[in-house]
């Protein structure tokens, strides 16, 4: 299998890999843990760094991907650190369109709220 051949990353790139992704997974769960960060978010960042877990494990993937869609190593690590940051910045303008969604509901229950308070002021004035 072409894909099975010899890897050029070394054991240190190896155990830095891994080692990143350790720590990116503990500071989500500290993250998470604090209240920093909710689930539906750090599932997002634990998925990541479980893929960069799977790499520095299994370099092999790397190598399969890169002989399937005929690219350099490198340029498969950066093509999917390229959609992924695509993805993310996807996830966090949806999550902004529908914030400011609600608070320009908000803004307007607030509003009606407030002019039916001040007609009841008024009405109690001038009942007084």
């Amino acid at each position: 299998m072409p894909f099975l051949e010899q890897v050029n990353l070394q054991f240190a790139h190896r155990v830095g890999i891994l080692g990143l992704s350790v720590l990116l997974m503990l500071v989500v769960l500290e993250l998470m843990r604090r209240g920093w960060l909710k689930e539906k978010y750090a599932l997002v960042w634990l998925a990541t760094a479980g893929a960069s877990v799977l790499v520095g494990i299994f370099p092999h993937v790397i190598v399969a991907a890169a002989n399937t869609f005929h690219f350099q190593y490198l340029t498969v690590l950066f093509t999917v650190y390229f959609f992924f940051t695509l993805g993310l910045i996807m996830s966090f303008t949806v999550a902004i369109s529908r914030l400011a969604e609600r608070n320009r509901e908000l803004t307007q229950e607030l509003a009606l709220l407030a002019h039916s308070v001040d007609k009841l002021e008024r009405r109690l004035e001038s009942g007084s």
